[in-house]
């Protein structure tokens, strides 16, 4: 073992060294220069990024959000079609004169009925339903009567023959067209007209009544979005839009404008062999429109057509939905928050840093004052030991276990003066460091005197915290037979 001449220089240069070490533990050292100014580009970067897709993601969940009003419009629109045309009253009143009105089934047969009285029954039925006009056909497709009062010769009407011949099979069915002749546009229920009075009696002929077709026009325009309805050939009977009406949908052919014209539908429209393009095709989910996007979405409306279902198409424009206004609203609150929470992380990780800093220093520091040569003792700002290291339990006798909670005058042995511990505590009280000699006594009895340096550990305000003391053994010492009880240090020693 060092004696004191040897020990006392060795355990002042370990207490300067572990004054210096803070610049050199593992772990003290501040960050790498500019890694504040990484992370923050790096951040700024990153919000950049969310804030880009949090745009985006409002975006979609708008579309997603119209996509579903726009279904419900255009449901709400097929079921108003539906009310005004297959299970509208004219529907149901045409197949009830069908199987009623005898007049009716008398002109089907083709029997010999005065004009007059014909014309007055046509427009009897007429005023009653309302509708516009009134025809009768035969079971030949022969036109027998109508109500605008002209001779009723019997001319064929190509347009009605795919509805007559599904109407003589005793369906009813409604479609639109252009009336041969004065080319105005006219919704048509065709329905059958029955010998007898139950629907499975034989059928004599069809009874077809129009309409007219603005009707549907009022309707389209009532959902607010641009609207078409197309037929099977993909025309636009019906439009929003008046310059698209008459226009069939991509991509055109000679061969699908010859059958539309042939189908006499749409009157001498199409007989030039030419027709108008609609700016979408029949399978078209989004389009762009004089440089507007729309969204296009469409409903099949079952009129009972021989030809197929007619089409509901809607174009929404959906380019308003994420004006540029709230794409940069969005997008500055989104970098605001995105930045807010990176600050919080990136302040977390420093803090994590330092924690893990100050772990690995005082792992350090600790490690060191268990190696030290000289008894360290730590206690609170009232005296109480904290911690010891082992150079201080092998001196005294006694473990921190025992110590903690306890106060240095454990190991007091009664032959250090009163006015030493006086001045002892006056001058920690007073913030500063004590150095002096103390008789102490280890467990086995023992009497040593040792040297001691006390220094108060004050906050960033100057008030002491702590108290750490350096003691080192200097020379056993003789009990004195005579000596006084053993009193101990004041109150605090």
């Amino acid at each position: 073992m060092l004696d004191h001449s040897e020990r006392a220089p060795t355990v002042a240069a370990w207490r300067a060294g572990l004054g210096a070490m803070t610049g050199w533990i593992p772990g003290a050292a501040p960050r790498r220069p500019g890694a504040g100014l990484r992370d923050a580009l790096w951040l700024t970067a990153a919000a950049g990024v969310g804030a880009i897709l949090a745009v985006q993601a409002v975006a979609l969940w708008r579309l997603d959000y119209r996509a579903d009003e726009r279904q419900r419009i255009l449901d709400e629109t097929r079921q108003a079609l539906l009310v005004q045309t297959l299970h509208s009253p004219v529907l149901s009143g045409a197949v009830a004169v069908g199987l009623a009105d005898t007049a009716i089934k008398d002109l089907a047969r083709g029997m010999d009925v005065p004009v007059e009285l014909a014309q007055q029954h046509l427009a009897q039925i007429r005023a009653r339903l309302p509708v516009l006009s009134v025809h009768v056909l035969d079971r030949d497709g022969r036109s027998m009567a109508q109500d605008n009062g002209e001779n009723p010769a019997p001319n064929r009407h190509p347009a009605f023959l795919p509805y007559f011949r599904q109407a003589m099979q005793g369906r009813s069915s409604v479609f639109a067209a252009l009336e041969v002749g004065s080319h105005s546009r006219g919704l048509f229920f065709a329905a059958p007209v029955r010998d007898g009075l139950d629907a499975s009696s034989a059928v004599l002929g069809v009874l077809v009544l129009k309409t007219d077709a603005g009707a549907l026009d009022a309707l389209l325009h009532r959902n607010g979005l641009t609207t078409l309805l197309l037929n099977p050939q993909g025309v636009a009977f019906s439009s929003t839009r008046p310059e698209w009406r008459y226009a069939m949908t991509g991509p055109l052919t000679q061969e699908r404008i010859d059958a539309v014209r042939r189908s006499s539908l749409f009157g001498s429209y199409f007989d030039n062999g030419v027709a108008s393009a609609l700016p979408f095709a029949a399978d078209s989910s989004e389009v762009r429109v004089n440089g507007v996007r729309y969204a296009v979405d469409r409903r099949a409306l079952d009129w009972r057509d021989p030809a197929g279902d007619w089409q509901l198409v809607a174009l929404d424009n959906v380019s308003a939905l994420m004006p540029w206004r709230d794409r940069l609203w969005v997008a500055a609150l989104s970098f605001a928050l995105l930045m807010l929470a990176g600050a919080m992380v990136l302040r977390l990780r420093w803090l994590g840093w330092r924690l893990d800093s100050e772990q690995r220093r005082h792992d350090v520091l600790r490690a060191a004052l268990h190696a030290c040569p000289a008894a360290a003792v730590l206690t609170d700002a009232d005296g109480r030991i904290l911690w010891v290291n082992r150079r201080y339990e092998q001196d005294s006798g006694y473990a921190l276990a025992e110590l903690r909670g306890r106060k240095p005058s454990v190991v007091a042995s009664g032959r250090t003066p009163q006015s030493t511990y006086r001045d002892l505590w006056s001058t920690l009280m007073a913030g500063q460091c004590w150095e002096g000699h103390l008789v102490n006594r280890d467990r086995a009895g023992a009497l040593h005197e040792e040297q001691v340096r006390l220094t108060p550990v004050l906050d960033r305000h100057g008030r002491r915290i702590a108290i750490m003391g350096w003691q080192q053994r200097l020379r056993s010492v003789a009990p004195a037979p005579a000596s006084k009880p053993d009193t101990g240090p004041p109150p605090g020693a």
